[in-house]
């Protein structure tokens, strides 16, 4: 339960003010993340091909999940499920306990997709049966995506709307079953027994929760993958909006969506795992393995506990059609808007302009590469590489790309206007003295001792405010410029300009005299559900990049003290490798912007490597003809 309120603490400070974000940029620059931050500053257009660059790389891993879901969807159509307890072998005594489900389950997963219990029993089997689901799951992604936006806005008519009905079916047949309602009462923090996933206490205190890392890297980690942040996606969506659509209400509503349809999961699931608990109590010859069943996650508890439960049910071949369809659908929906991330910004780059790739093409193309890339999942091996894939996705990439886009928006955008009015010098004093803060702050949290009673993440936080504040104090008493007054000086330069703007651009379309920072003006934004409201602003500017690097720099520290999962430094490469991969693509083009829209040299007629270098290190206007052209011939399509 602790896990559950963390991650809808996150859902609603970080999840919500980024979404809002990236629909907004998306929709008023009418482009993919690439454009959408390059209009911010050109220099930041890495940050948009790093998050698409991320969510490619996501979708190939997690094609090889969907496989997964498919095979057990066609046979759950087979009479004798294959993942139940049908034979001698996997019951030798004839006995039906839930050791004997649970092993069928285990067995049947691990002998049909892995083959190797660990990484030293590796023998480089390959899954040919992964192999043709894997070729199924693009062959689907392509059908639904290779028209582009049209086709696809039909489609989730369906991926969208058909789960939550499944959902709800699951939900009511799981309430019939013996233990459902203490399963829910446990996902709920209700009931006696409160297992944590990763704690070991087994009734955590507030104080506990807040200080373990693990369960917030979690949250955030759960939160930007089901709303698709820091990956392209829903930039690239609104993208296709009309500039005048209310993103603020559309927002709220995936929010408010994303978190009842948690809920209505969460429900589903923990009724079968009080009904498993129960089965477990009655049957099972090994007691102690009843204890975790309420802390199972991820494969496990999809493959495995869950597929167990469905066999020891009331008609389990309509349970497994009805659960692992419910994922095919969720997924799919996922898969293909990750994709379509990915092609929108691939469709501005210059290489697809002078190579006139048509859509389909293009998707075709990305869609062959992402099935090849998946091969390396289809081995013995694959289980553990996805492990160490995801790891370094969510705990490092995504979470960096969070934090970049954050500082982009809310330090970056607009701090001219902060320089012209209190000078340049007292904005760059402040904003260095409050990025040494939380740097020091994360490596006092990341440097202390576990076993030490000081929890050192607070006395980092206290030191990086102290160094805070002094830069503030600092600023105001150096500042020069048309500004005057004290409280008028602390607005300029520790305001979130750049936030306001942005809701300024989203308020005025229904509000033509609305203005940041008036009483009257703010008091409307906070009670009206279509306006963006002043936390917005001090979230962007403060909150989520200080909470970001924070859990960045103690996800750091665990994985320098003892590589990932026990795993050997050299499996850690594949997940290591992709790290550098995002941060390169993100300062590469802050470097040499020009790189991503041409290459070819227009500057002198006898150019030399230096005059080029010097020539793409100049970032290309954001206002130029052909960004209008552009944004123009989008507008009207969509």
């Amino acid at each position: 339960s602790s896990g559950i309120n963390a991650e809808y603490g996150v859902l609603l400070l970080i999840g919500l003010p980024m979404m809002t974000l990236e629909l907004t940029l998306g929709q008023k620059f009418q482009g993919g993340d690439v454009d959408a931050f390059g209009s911010i500053n050109p220099r930041f257009r890495g940050i948009g091909v790093a998050s698409v660059l991320s969510s490619f790389i996501a979708s190939t891993n997690y094609t090889v999940i969907l496989s997964w879901a498919a095979i057990y969807f066609f046979e759950s159509m087979i009479p004798s499920l294959p993942y139940s307890i049908h034979s001698t072998e996997d019951n030798p005594n004839g006995t039906y306990t839930y050791d004997r489900y649970i092993y069928g389950a285990r067995v049947h997963f691990n002998s049909t997709h892995f083959g190797a219990k660990s990484l030293d029993s590796i023998h480089g089997n390959f899954n040919w049966k992964s192999f043709g689901a894997l070729l199924f799951i693009w062959l689907l992604i392509y059908a639904c995506i290779f028209k582009g936006i049209r086709i696809v806005s039909h489609v989730v008519k369906v991926t969208a709307t058909v789960p939550v009905i499944i959902m709800i079916i699951l939900a009511i047949m799981g309430s019939f079953q013996e233990g459902a309602t203490n399963g829910i009462l446990v996902y709920l923090g209700m009931a006696e027994e409160k297992i944590v996933v990763g704690m070991e206490s087994s009734a955590p205190s507030t104080w506990s929760v807040l200080s373990n890392k693990d369960i917030w890297i979690r949250a955030i980690g759960q939160v930007f993958f089901s709303l698709g942040l820091c990956m392209g996606c829903v930039t690239a969506y609104s993208s296709f909006n009309p500039k005048n659509q209310n993103i603020s209400r559309d927002g709220k509503i995936i929010c408010i969506s994303d978190f009842v349809a948690s809920l209505l999961a969460g429900v589903s699931v923990y009724e079968m795992l009080g009904y498993v608990r129960r089965i477990c109590d009655e049957t099972a010859e090994d007691k102690s393995l009843c204890k975790s069943i309420y802390s199972k996650g991820g494969f496990e508890l999809a493959f495995v506990t869950y597929p167990a439960g469905i066999a020891m049910s009331y008609a389990p071949n309509l349970w497994g059609i009805l659960f692992f369809g419910c994922l095919l659908f969720l997924g799919i929906d996922s898969a293909f808007s990750m994709i379509i991330a990915f092609t929108t910004v691939i469709e501005d780059a210059w290489f697809a302009k002078r190579w006139k790739l048509n859509k389909p093409v293009l998707m075709a193309i990305v869609c062959i590469v992402g099935f090849l890339l998946g091969f390396i999942y289809l081995f013995d091996t694959g289980y553990f590489l996805m492990d160490i894939a995801d790891h370094y996705l969510s705990d490092w990439c995504l979470m960096l790309i969070g934090f970049v886009q954050a500082v982009a928006c809310g330090w970056v955008y607009q701090a001219p206007y902060q320089a012209k009015r209190v000078g340049r010098f007292s904005v760059l004093l402040y904003d260095m003295c409050f990025f040494v803060a939380i740097t020091l702050g994360v490596i006092i949290a990341v440097s202390g001792n576990e076993d030490s009673d000081v929890d050192v993440i607070w006395v980092g936080v206290f030191i990086g405010m102290f160094v805070w504040i002094f830069g503030l104090v600092a600023a105001v008493l150096l500042s020069k410029g048309r500004v005057n007054g004290i409280r008028e000086k602390i607005w300029c330069i520790a305001g979130w300009h750049g936030p306001d703007m942005i809701r300024r651009m989203v308020n005025k379309e229904y509000e033509p005299e609305w203005e940041p920072g008036h009483a009257r003006d703010e008091m409307k934004a906070m009670l009206r559900f279509d306006m963006i409201s002043a936390p917005f602003g001090f979230l962007i500017k403060y909150i989520i990049p200080g909470v970001l690097l924070l859990l960045v720099g103690l996800a750091l520290s665990k994985d320098l003290k003892e590589p990932y999962n026990g795993y050997a430094m050299e499996w850690n490469l594949l997940g290591i490798l992709i790290v550098v991969s995002v941060l390169s693509c993100m300062l590469i083009l802050f470097l040499f912007p020009r790189l991503w829209y041409d290459i070819k040299y227009s500057g002198d007629s006898n150019p030399t490597f230096s005059s080029w270098l010097k020539w793409v290190f100049i970032p290309k206007s954001v206002n130029s003809v052909e960004d209008v052209k552009l944004a123009r011939k989008r507008s009207v399509a969509a």
